[in-house]
């Protein structure tokens, strides 16, 4: 192993943005949607295990990116109503070929994990997966299909039984959601609803291979699906 790797400088970040960034995935992956309200700074505190100050002060940095907002009152600290429009750190050129390699790696991981939850998956599981279906055809706007959708994914991982596919469509996700709110992809719903009633039907057979190209064939569509809003949406502000 090469003493570069080896000794070089160990990065230790504060707590507090370790708390921003569990923030903001949630945010990202539909566990909060805009206007929500955060859990209490107390019970935060408790099940992130760091102090009420690193909260706070993790709070008062999302506060100034417009992420949260502090309201006076029972309201308490919610999600902003424009949090899906605040995410322009990433140029759209550098985004785009970062979704691209989302949806490469979700193709090979998700198709996989797929498979795995055809043969682990429980009778819980799929009631689960009915009720994450359910809520994607009620899904009356963007920030619900989102989380609709989020559940779908992340539970079809969980199903998979490997911690570290989990940890990976969890990272997937959140990578492909840091921005796509900006632009109303609803247009996607119905093929989306497709997409899951056919991985679901497969793992409720316990078709592995089925489920995996089900999977396969799901994540392609919306790869063609999304590219081609996002390329109209620029067209159109060229």
């Amino acid at each position: 192993m090469s003493e570069d790797f080896l000794l070089r400088p160990v990065q230790t970040p504060p707590a507090y943005a370790a708390v921003v960034d569990r923030v903001r995935r949630a945010v990202a992956l539909g566990v909060l949607l805009p206007g929500e309200r955060l859990p209490a700074e107390r019970a935060l505190a408790e099940g992130l295990g760091v102090s009420r100050v690193t909260v706070r002060e993790a709070i008062r940095v999302l506060q100034g990116e417009g992420l949260l907002t502090t309201k006076r009152g029972s309201a308490g600290t919610v999600v902003s109503p424009t949090a899906a429009a605040l995410n322009t750190a990433v140029d759209d050129e550098e985004y785009l070929r970062r979704l691209g390699d989302v949806f490469e790696l979700r193709l090979a991981v998700e198709a996989m994990g797929a498979g795995l939850a055809a043969q682990r998956g429980t009778a819980e599981d799929l009631q689960w997966l009915d009720s994450c279906q359910a809520a994607l055809t009620a899904s009356a706007d963007v920030h619900e299909f989102r989380r609709a959708d989020s559940e779908f994914h992340l539970a079809i991982a969980r199903m998979s039984g490997n911690a570290i596919l989990i940890q990976v469509v969890e990272d997937l996700r959140a990578a492909a959601f840091s921005r796509l709110d900006r632009d109303d992809l609803a247009v996607i719903h119905e093929s989306t609803i497709r997409g899951h009633a056919a991985v679901i039907a497969a793992v409720r057979e316990r078709d592995a291979a089925g489920a995996s190209a089900a999977m396969t064939a799901h994540i392609e569509e919306a790869r063609h699906e999304v590219n081609a809003v996002l390329a109209e949406r620029r067209a159109g502000r060229a």
